[in-house]
């Protein structure tokens, strides 16, 4: 059996790392922090991510990373919204902003279009069947 050790990222402790990149400890804080978000949510539903940051005492980075984690979900509040990892726009899902994430749907099409055509037949590459 292998047990997976780990630096908690945010305080530094070493802990048995089962899932996620912080220790148990502060994924405790981090469920509190998820309350009191979602407390100051529901008294001020127009709030900026600026404003949940500064009313909850909650890290703007961390709140950022738990809505692209899927923690916090924020479709009733249309006023939080964080930087695209790409360009910088606002956006409200995931780490790219509608616009990059078609561009680089497009891309990778492309990318895709040329393999195929240097390669072959897309469905002539070697593999293999197991039962």
């Amino acid at each position: 059996m292998f047990v997976s050790i780990a630096n908690c990222k945010r305080c530094g402790r070493i802990y048995n790392r089962i899932s996620r990149d912080i220790c148990p400890a502060c994924i405790k804080q981090e469920d509190e922090m998820l309350i009191e978000i979602r407390r100051y949510l529901k008294q001020h539903p127009e709030a900026s991510i600026t404003d949940v940051s500064e009313g909850t005492g909650v890290e703007y980075t961390i709140l950022v990373e738990m809505i692209r984690d899927g923690r916090l979900m924020i479709h009733n509040h249309p006023n939080l919204k964080y930087p695209c990892e790409r360009c910088g726009m606002p956006t409200q899902s995931g780490r790219l902003c509608a616009k990059c994430a078609k561009e680089l749907a497009q891309e990778l099409k492309g990318v895709r279009a040329q393999l195929i055509e240097k390669n072959g037949d897309e469905k002539s590459g070697k593999g293999y069947y197991s039962r």
